[in-house]
């Protein structure tokens, strides 16, 4: 533990995607910076690719001020290796580094349900799974079910829940945090904030999902843009709007290039490919001019549009299986509010690796080849792409 931790100091961490931000992130961080009485609010954000397997539709560095405008006090980046992972990754990822930076107190996400103690129940179950859990899940898989599915009913099953209670994205991602909390055998202390509004909704309501706003956004409705984000973001995003994004689709042709190039073999050392999938993936690829055509003439219960589109992106990149690690070992700093210097310096003591600009690490070296590649969708220049500095908000 740090002086400045001995000495009190609080230190809320979040892990988010920020894919843009929207007034529904600005609430979560005004809630969790209440609810844990927190001196300083640190985010964890995925850079240039997403969870869903797709470039994110603004710069990582807009999106980290935004952030830092609307309630944070300092941004890092989740890796590459963790950001584009299923969700067991993503967490461990974001968790592993709040965990190693030593001053972190609480660990802040945004659920479906705020029954801390039922979320607990649920990740102790996963984490540590007995025979007839595990007997329980297989039964399922062999019906036919994705292996999320499966353990999704099963644990409903066990837990005497609805079979949906837990199915929401954000309360599964929120067991994942839960989960790697333990796996760490972290101090950090969770706090949920209760969400209501639907992750996947595609209305512009008081507080949107990131799906709505990006579909705003995509068709250029400014007066829903403008509704649907703090007052602090938009001159933000439109200055990222003026310099270019990365659409869903602006990779497309890079990625059926790929695809066509690749021989089965290739494709099948992909993280994410088995079972035969990389026959299926290189047939399709024949007649399939996108990646959406593509999933669709792919995709199986098992292999959900989610999985595929992970493991198209690795393709993309030239990610192999053995390439993605268990834990980062550093992370890079994108940006921090000025007043939040002693956190920084609080940062440094862990003795945990940040950098600011390119680091001689295989996780850094994938993570500016994949902003790399965000610039290609964008269509911007190549030249700068790794050497930006970190945004200070004054």
């Amino acid at each position: 533990m740090t002086n400045k931790l001995e000495r009190g100091m609080r230190v809320c961490g979040v892990i988010a995607e920020y894919d843009p931000f929207h007034r529904g992130h600005e609430r979560h961080l005004r809630l969790a910076r209440g609810k844990t009485r927190a001196d300083y609010v640190v985010c964890v954000m995925s850079g240039s690719f997403t969870q869903r397997g797709l470039p994110a539709l603004l710069p990582a560095h807009a999106r980290a001020e935004m952030a830092l405008r609307c309630g944070a006090d300092a941004v890092l980046q989740l890796p590459y290796a963790f950001s584009v992972r299923e969700a067991e990754y993503f967490a461990l990822g974001g968790v592993g580094i709040l965990n190693a930076l030593q001053c972190v107190t609480h660990l802040s996400f945004g659920c479906e349900t705020d029954d801390l103690a039922l979320l607990r129940r649920a990740a102790s179950l996963l984490e540590q799974p007995d025979a007839a859990f595990q007997e329980a899940v297989q039964g399922k898989l062999s019906r036919g079910l994705s292996f999320a599915a499966a353990q999704g009913q099963a644990l409903a099953e066990r837990l005497s829940i609805p079979a949906n209670a837990l199915n929401a994205p954000n309360a599964a991602l929120a067991i994942c945090y839960l989960r790697a909390l333990l796996h760490l055998q972290s101090p950090i202390q969770p706090v949920p904030v209760l969400r209501r509004q639907d992750y996947h909704a595609c209305e512009l309501e008081s507080f949107p999902s990131a799906s709505a706003v990006r579909g705003a956004i995509l068709r250029g409705d400014w007066s829903g843009i403008k509704g649907a984000l703090p007052e602090a973001a938009l001159p933000v995003l439109r200055s990222a709007l003026l310099q270019g994004i990365c659409p869903p689709d602006a990779l497309d042709r890079a990625l059926r290039r790929c695809l066509l190039l690749a021989s089965p073999d290739e494709i099948a050392a992909w993280p994410g490919i088995g079972e035969g999938l990389e026959t299926r993936i290189k047939k399709a690829a024949e007649t399939a001019v996108s990646r959406e055509e593509l999933i669709h003439l792919v995709k199986t219960r098992r292999y959900t549009q989610g999985r595929l589109n992970r493991a198209l992106c690795h393709g993309l990149l030239g990610v192999k299986k053995d390439a993605l690690p268990q834990a980062p070992a550093a992370a890079r700093l994108l940006g921090f509010r000025a007043s939040a210097r002693p956190l920084l310096k609080a940062f440094r003591a862990s003795g945990f690796p940040l950098y600011t600009r390119l680091a001689r690490t295989p996780e850094a070296a994938l993570d500016a080849r994949a902003d790399e590649m965000w610039r290609i969708g964008a269509g911007f220049p190549q030249a700068d792409a790794y050497r930006q500095a970190p945004v200070i908000v004054e």
